[in-house]
């Protein structure tokens, strides 16, 4: 594979990686202050609600350092083992986890009586649920593919 794109690939694993630990110290925090103000209604939850945004992030970052470690056994020649299915597995894991805490919280926020403008934020989060479930699904497909891959470069392997 071509080293440049894999460099430049690792590059933006480590971006999002350090991204996303300033936003679950910095920006996810302040953000639920900001929405606590603004959204009286919804400031008990202020709390549970960031930790939960804080999980998310941590899932997402989970799956870049699989992504990480699969970029490491494709640039080894390696990615058609029983190893790379781990790294698959682990993103797989991960988007579940992710799109479990993102529509707990919608579902708990469709059980509020909620006003405009707080009645939207139930939509953004059930909308990034569904983007959530969609990457789920794409990897189980990925998943698949790979095995079929897998089995494919074995038979070649007996054949040579």
């Amino acid at each position: 594979m071509n080293r440049f794109a894999i460099l430049v690939l690792r590059g933006v694993i480590l971006f999002g990686v350090l991204g996303g630990l300033f936003g679950q110290l910095v920006v996810i925090p302040v953000q639920a202050g900001d929405q606590a103000e603004q959204l009286p209604e919804l400031a008990p939850m202020a709390t549970p609600y960031t930790v939960l945004a804080v999980l998310v992030v941590a899932c997402v970052q989970a799956a870049l350092v699989a992504v990480w470690m699969l970029l490491a056994m494709v640039e080894a020649d390696a990615i058609f083992t029983r190893r790379a299915f781990l790294w698959v597995d682990v993103v797989t894991w991960a988007a579940v986890a992710a799109t479990a805490l993102t529509f707990g919280v919608a579902g708990h926020l469709s059980t509020l009586d909620l006003e405009e403008p707080a009645s939207f934020l139930f939509f953004q989060v059930a909308a990034a649920g569904f983007v959530e479930f969609a990457f789920v699904l794409v990897m189980v497909v990925m998943r698949g593919l790979l095995r079929k891959a897998a089995a494919i470069e074995g038979e070649l392997a007996e054949v040579v």
